[in-house]
């Protein structure tokens, strides 16, 4: 493998939902509530797609400081199964990073033992960015390894 892979993600299934709600404020977009100050939790699946191929499934915390400004901290797991340059498997990424006015940023880094068959070895991270509408084929995903 090269030490950089490029691929392309579009987030396919989104399910979120409130854990807490701290003032009892908040407002609802498209369909979903999000407090103005609280945690919820959100289930999203990702579809990759170029050298990086296969699917995510992703766990995520929002804790929304005030949801009406959009800023959020977001900490969350994802497994990704599919093939990383040719090689097939799963892995786990780890997710840090922060909504803010309709943009999320976020690190993901692989964690080390969690991989299997051809990705039990793979180690890295990638900076991601997700704001607007999605671009043709997906937001870009490129995965540095150590």
């Amino acid at each position: 493998m090269s030490n950089q892979t490029t691929g392309r993600f579009m987030p396919t299934g989104w399910d979120e939902s409130v854990i807490e709600d701290i003032d009892g404020e908040g407002e609802t977009k498209n369909g979903t509530y999000y407090p103005s100050r609280g945690v919820t939790t959100a289930k999203v699946i990702f579809d990759y797609t170029g050298d990086i191929a296969g699917t995510g499934v992703a766990t995520y915390l929002f804790a929304y400081r005030d949801s009406k400004a959009g800023h959020a901290d977001i900490i969350g797991y994802e497994r990704f199964t599919g093939t990383i340059d040719g090689q097939e498997g799963s892995s786990v990424f780890r997710h840090t990073g922060s909504y803010a006015d309709g943009a999320v940023s976020a690190h993901v880094e692989v964690l080390p033992g969690l991989g299997t068959d051809g990705l039990a070895d793979l180690t890295g991270a990638a900076d991601v960015s997700m704001a607007g509408a999605p671009p043709e084929g997906g937001y870009e995903f490129t995965l540095t390894r150590d």
